[in-house]
Formats: structure tokens, C-alpha cells, sequence
């Protein structure tokens, strides 16, 4: 929608909302209105508001999905299971982003210590990569146990019931591919 692209791109640019209101001479509230969708901008606002960004203006009306996606660090979508002692952050668009025409997810996550990834085995129909980038992990997949280190990694088939656990006392942390997504 317009006023989300408007939204992104001055995130992107690192502009406040009431920064972009005085370099396009309108009000912080109206600006917010479009960013929501709430309202729709007149030809002359959209107009200010691509100059001020200094992007074109037909960047707010291309339906095309997005080929790239740049996403600052503070900007993830993070993501807390019920019963989980693991926190994700999507490094890459989710699959629910119907902007981005996406193949797979790359997820940031952290595992409490003494803590399992869930109470339940996971099984979902996408295969999984799991690196390891700090802490160590005991992978319960299926009937076998690996223990994953730091610079460790493992390739887990699709439909595979898989959970794992941190027997430290420190926090484990890692990456995780999927694909397709399931997110």
C-alpha cells in the first residue's frame, strides 16, 4: 500500500516522522495518516514527500514486488512461540510479506540458558539449516541426539521431528535457514 512504501523508505532513510513533516512543509499527523493508510495524499503532497526522500514518485505507485530488501537491525520482525524459551528475528522478509516474492527465511535466534527450543518436537515441511554462532546445543532429531557448538551447523530434512536445548548457563545463539518459508 502507498502509505506503507512511504513508511519503509524513510525508515530506510533514517528520517523521523516529524523530519520528513518539515522538509515537506506538512503536518507530522497528516504524514502519519498516509503512512497508516488512513488517508490517501493529494498529487502535490506525494510530490513533496518523494523530493524530500528523493526517491521518484512512481516508487509509491509500482505494484511490483520489492527484488531487494534491506533490513536494519532494529527493524526485524521478531517472533516469540508459546511455550518457547527462544526468541526469532527474521533477518529476511517473512513469507506473510506478500511485497516480497521470497524462497526462503533467514532467522536469528536465542535460546535461554538451561532452556528448550520447545516443549514439542517441531516438524514443518521445509528443510531446515541450523548454524550455531555462539553457545552449545543439544538437537534432539528424531531418535538421535547431536551436539552443536559454536561454528557448528546441521542440515535437517523436511518433516523431520526436530527440538533442542541449551544445558548451559549461557544464552546460545544462531541462525536458522528455511525454505520454502513457513513464516
Amino acid at each position: 500500500m502507498l502509505g506503507t512504501k512511504i513508511r519503509e523508505i524513510r525508515l530506510e532513510k533514517g528520517l523521523k516522522l516529524n523530519e520528513l513533516a518539515e522538509k515537506t512543509q506538512l503536518t507530522s499527523s497528516y504524514i502519519s495518516q498516509i503512512e497508516r493508510n488512513i488517508t490517501e495524499p493529494s498529487l502535490s503532497s506525494l510530490k513533496k514527500i518523494a523530493i524530500s526522500l528523493g526517491v521518484p514518485i512512481y516508487t509509491f505507485l509500482s505494484t511490483e514486488k520489492k527484488q531487494n530488501v534491506y533490513i536494519q537491525s532494529t527493524m526485524r520482525k521478531k517472533l516469540e512461540l508459546p511455550n518457547s524459551s527462544m526468541v526469532y528475528e527474521f533477518i529476511s522478509p517473512m513469507a506473510s510479506d506478500k511485497e516480497v516474492d521470497i524462497k526462503m527465511e533467514t532467522i536469528y535466534f536465542q535460546l535461554e540458558p538451561e532452556s528448550w527450543s520447545n516443549d514439542e518436537f517441531m516438524l514443518h515441511a521445509a528443510d531446515e539449516c541450523i548454524f550455531v554462532i555462539e553457545g552449545k546445543i543439544e538437537l534432539f532429531l528424531g531418535d538421535e541426539k547431536y551436539i552443536l557448538n559454536s561454528g557448528d551447523s546441521i542440515y535437517i530434512k523436511e518433516n523431520m521431528p526436530h527440538k533442542f536445548y541449551n544445558p548451559t548457563s549461557e544464552k546460545v545463539t544462531g541462525i536458522s535457514n528455511i525454505c520454502p518459508p513457513i513464516y
